[in-house]
């Protein structure tokens, strides 16, 4: 696993989303979506097997998409997000994602816009932490300026949510090298002095700061005391012409997020059915408090703050086009 030089956020993050849009971007403007006003109350959604798709995944073991008329067929994905992403209004009409992802989607005219949050990460139940090495001497994030730092992506909301950090404490981006990890990998780079520190997701940042790491904070308070880890986005036409499906989709999760709180037990043994998360691992990763869009006033109140936000990171810390928020909702959100 090679440790490269850092690039400046804004080329690394310009380059990387240029190359994972242009295939998507091609096909829509060579053949158009294959999606546009859905024929029945089907709809195809591609998950990551994480916490945060847990939601769709109790929504339809436990029948409360068929209650609300809807048909949903999922599968756990097996390409990056941004691949899934490339793949809608083709082989699925919602998909996992995150801002960044969505912004660099549109910056490459690929017609992508955010149907509803989703999984929160919070002062209660915070999911991700910077863990400094233990006897590194970094006890502060300005302290990571010439430091060696692993990450699971350059283009992550993680990953943004630190630089914001960085550059509002003006450390010099570009003094900071960079080395792409697993979730599992990083704690281990970590112990062996290949890095200085990691951006960690839990349980596995908990593990590492048990382990003699030192915690840093959690990225995603630089954002609020609420702020949204991801997002379910779908190609614009089909949300677009589908808004009482979309709102549908949505009132279901919301509902699967209520009896994932009422049902902790069960719904951890459902998360293990698509995770394959066992033991110990299961029962210490936190489940993440939720919000979902059952109206359109209200995606358009909790995201078109969000997605401002966001965009201003990505300008602060990249050179990524910038894209109008009205592009990124569905033209019943504004």
């Amino acid at each position: 696993m090679p440790i490269s030089d850092r690039l400046p956020a804004s080329r690394s993050f310009a380059a990387i989303a240029s190359s994972l849009f242009v295939i998507a971007a091609s096909a829509w403007s060579v053949a158009g979506p294959a999606h546009a006003q859905s024929a029945s109350n089907t709809v195809a959604v591609t998950i990551q097997p994480t916490t945060t798709a847990l939601p769709v995944v109790v929504a339809e073991k436990k029948g409360i998409f068929a209650k609300n008329d809807l048909s949903v067929k999922w599968s756990v994905s097996q390409v990056s997000i941004s691949d899934s992403i490339a793949a809608l209004g083709r082989q699925f009409n919602v998909a996992m994602g995150t801002q960044p992802a969505l912004i660099a989607a549109a910056g490459q005219g690929v017609p992508i816009v955010a149907i509803t949050g989703g999984a929160l990460d919070t002062i209660k139940v915070p999911t991700s932490n910077i863990v400094a090495r233990g006897g590194s001497g970094i006890e502060t994030f300005k302290q990571l300026e010439g430091k060696t730092v692993g990450t699971l992506t350059l283009t992550g909301n993680i990953h943004f949510a630190l630089l914001n950090i960085l550059q509002k404490e003006g450390v010099d981006l570009n003094s900071i090298r960079w080395v792409t990890g697993t979730v599992p990998q990083l704690p281990d780079l970590l112990k062996a002095g290949r890095v200085d520190a990691i951006e960690e997701i839990e349980p596995f940042a908990t593990s590492a700061i048990a382990a003699g790491g030192t915690a840093l904070g959690d990225p995603f308070r630089s954002i609020g005391d609420r702020a949204f880890i991801g997002l379910w986005l779908a190609e614009r036409t089909w949300a677009n012409e589908n808004k009482d499906l979309v709102l549908r989709f949505n009132k279901s999760m919301d509902e699967a997020s209520q009896w994932i709180v009422a049902n902790n037990a069960e719904a951890r043994e459902i998360l293990s059915s698509y995770t394959g998360l066992k033991g110990v691992p299961l029962e210490k990763t936190p489940i993440p408090e939720f919000h979902f869009s059952s109206t359109a006033e209200d995606l358009s109140k909790q995201l078109r703050a969000d997605l401002d936000l966001w965009s201003d990171i990505l300008k602060r810390t990249s050179d990524f086009p910038q894209v109008n928020t009205n592009e990124l909702l569905p033209n019943w959100a504004k």
